[in-house]
């Protein structure tokens, strides 16, 4: 019973909330945020941003703090409103080269390394299965 009240009361709050709290954002809206961006990261405002919270903390004025702030917010904004790729950017700038073993020909598909034709570089310590008797087999 005290369920069901709880849920009349909260159903027409729940119900008269915004539908899209994080609705694409218009271009002018966006070109305003593009350029207070720019004007953060001249300021040096992503400078200090990188060289992490600890220093800010013990460095930073309290209005540099408060860009910084203000610099992650317009981030965010720009990322998922906008659609400008600004916070989740890839860390490896390209892949990385297969190890090369001494004397393998690089243009070569490396199928065949250390005599292992299974391309498994170098042979493991598990011992092969048990095989069972031929003859057993062929009785059957």
């Amino acid at each position: 019973m005290r369920i069901t009240r709880i849920f009349l009361l909260l159903a027409p709050a729940v119900l008269a909330a915004p539908q899209a709290v994080a609705a694409p954002l218009d271009p002018p809206a966006c070109t305003a945020l593009k350029t207070e961006y720019d004007g953060l990261i001249a300021a040096g405002a992503k400078a200090d941003m990188d060289r992490g919270p600890e220093w800010a903390k013990t460095n930073l004025a309290p209005d540099r703090l408060g860009k910084i702030e203000r610099l992650i917010a317009i981030e965010e904004q720009l990322s998922f409103r906008c659609g400008e790729q600004l916070t989740a950017r890839p860390a490896i700038k390209e892949l990385p080269k297969p190890p090369q073993t001494a004397g393998a020909d690089p243009d070569q598909p490396t199928a065949k390394l250390n005599g292992n034709a299974t391309g498994g570089g170098t042979p493991s310590n598990i011992p092969p299965p048990k095989r069972k008797n031929k003859s057993a087999a062929s009785k059957q």
